[in-house]
């Protein structure tokens, strides 16, 4: 591979449609995927990030690729755009609309109070946005709102893992969350970091990345906190709003006593908000599911319009789409707290030894009960996606009982045709010789001699004759062809449309039993 050869391959992606006029008249959609930019791989500069920082792991962080991305300014904004939760000596403060300044002052000042005295470790929270530039140019095709200049600053000052860069930038996770740790000479944690992306419950929507950082480093006291999120994010809001309320001063002009101990306290915070965005999209697909579980049993008992099986099928499509998605977020976020619970475990003695033990124990019990709910959800999406396919079935099969019933009638009249075709011939056959006969015989009624016509006068006898038997021939045919229907109804089990109904009215039936 070359030094300028792509890390991505996406920057050049294209669709060919197989049908140009499907093509025009539905255009794929704009996903931002397809204006990814190839991270450039040139010269490696030892003395740069990521070559200066502890949580440098070569046998998984590909150091040129990481430096590619911070030589593309367009990833970055030119000023800086941030807000910061600072928690210090037992007070909270949110700082709004902070540029490059304020982000160095908060560097020093929290280099001052390094090793200091506190019993609780300094608390920095940096929120930052994704914004999506009106250029192609940023590698991910999201510009985060910090400056070049102060994200060098934060990553080398904090020692940010490379695996968080791209995270940065809004690139989407679809790898396990990352848990590192170093230790000193005697062997004891000295720093920790956590870091994931949280999984994204919302379906039709392009929503952004929910990206979180956390590093506790034990010698300075410090535990930094850098989150990613879209242009005024919701879910953003709350925690700031939930942090604000716990930690900072309150309408009297009152510090809240709450302890800031535990250092993924904000981890599992946000975690919380994750859980809870999804609860109002399992509404929604759980109502979409319930109504065409009812549509489908009222056709069952009243068979109507076909094409409503049509739009059945589709919307139960659309169900199970949708399960499929969140089931695969579920599990994605199972594991984000499988993991999560585990580094905070790591951090136990640390702790311990800081007589934390009601901070720590809280968080735990907390990260293991957003864990079960993270399952309850996905068992509750399984079994939506089972009622679904139950559905399903149900209308495959009386699409097809459907099916078998007219292929019947059209066998039946078939049948008929060919006994009435038979009948037919017979008759044709039976009065075919006396119509010849009488053909013959007819002569003797009309007289044409000596250039006068006259009519015999018994010509009669001949219709006398002829028309009864006609009629009596056609009304004998008649009884016939009815008593033989009849006798093909009788031997047809599901004859009626309604007795399948019935049929499967008594199996639901029996299936609730069990």
């Amino acid at each position: 591979m070359t030094q300028n050869s792509a890390n991505l391959q996406l920057s050049q992606l294209s669709v060919t449609p197989s049908n140009p006029q499907t093509a025009q008249a539905r255009p794929p959609p704009t996903r931002l995927a397809r204006n990814y930019v190839a991270v450039e791989r040139k010269g490696l500069d030892f003395s740069q990030y990521p070559n200066n920082v502890e949580s440098l792991v070569p046998q998984i962080h590909d150091v040129q690729y990481s430096q590619g991305i911070l030589r593309n300014e367009k990833n970055f904004s030119i000023k800086t755009t941030c807000e910061i939760f600072q928690f210090s000596r037992g007070q909270g403060v949110l700082l709004q609309d902070v540029d490059d300044r304020e982000v160095e002052d908060l560097l020093l000042q929290t280099t001052g109070r390094a090793h200091g005295s506190q019993s609780e470790p300094e608390t920095n929270v940096i929120f930052c946005s994704l914004i999506k530039p009106n250029t192609v140019g940023p590698n991910f095709r999201l510009q985060s709102s910090l400056s070049l200049q102060t994200t060098r600053r934060l990553l080398d000052y904090y020692h940010v893992s490379p695996q968080f860069l791209p995270f940065l930038l809004g690139e989407p996770n679809y790898g396990a969350p990352g848990s590192f740790s170093t230790y000193d000479t005697a062997g004891h944690i000295k720093r920790s970091e956590f870091f994931c992306q949280h999984p994204r419950w919302t379906i039709r929507e392009n929503q952004k990345p929910w990206s979180v950082y956390m590093s506790y480093d034990l010698p300075a006291k410090r535990v930094f906190y850098l989150i990613v999120t879209g242009v005024n994010c919701s879910k953003t809001a709350f925690v700031k709003d939930r942090l604000f309320q716990t930690f900072c001063r309150n309408e009297d002009n009152k510090i809240a006593q709450r302890s800031f101990g535990d250092p993924f306290f904000i981890h599992t915070l946000i975690f919380h908000e994750s859980l809870n965005e999804l609860k109002p999209v399992m509404a929604v697909l759980r109502t979409h599911l319930y109504d065409q579980l009812d549509e489908v049993d009222a056709y069952a008992k009243e068979p109507s319009d076909r094409r409503k099986l049509e739009k059945l099928t589709t919307e139960l499509h659309v169900v199970s789409r949708d399960a499929d998605s969140l089931l695969a977020s579920s599990d994605m976020a199972i594991m984000v707290s499988d993991r999560m619970l585990e580094a905070h475990k790591v951090i136990q003695p640390l702790l311990f030894t800081q007589f934390k033990y009601e901070e720590y124990h809280k968080t735990a019990d907390a990260l293991a009960h957003l864990r079960d709910s993270a399952q309850t959800h996905k068992r509750w999406l399984t079994s939506y996606k089972n009622r679904k396919d139950i559905a399903m079935n149900l209308v495959f099969n009386l699409v097809t009982q459907q099916d078998a019933y007219t292929n019947i009638l059209i066998a039946q009249e078939a049948k008929r045709d060919g006994s009435s075709m038979k009948i037919i011939a017979a008759l044709t056959t039976f009065f075919l010789p006396a119509t010849f006969v009488a053909t013959i015989y007819g002569m003797a009624f009309f007289d044409f001699q000596d250039g006068v016509f006259s009519v015999a006068s018994n010509t009669w006898i001949y219709a006398a004759v002829t028309v009864p038997l006609m009629l009596a021939t056609i009304l004998v045919w008649y009884m016939w062809d009815r008593i033989s229907e009849g006798r093909h109804k009788n031997k047809l089990p599901f004859m009626r449309r309604g007795s399948v109904t019935n049929d499967i009215e008594v199996l639901k039936g029996k299936m609730f039993q069990l």
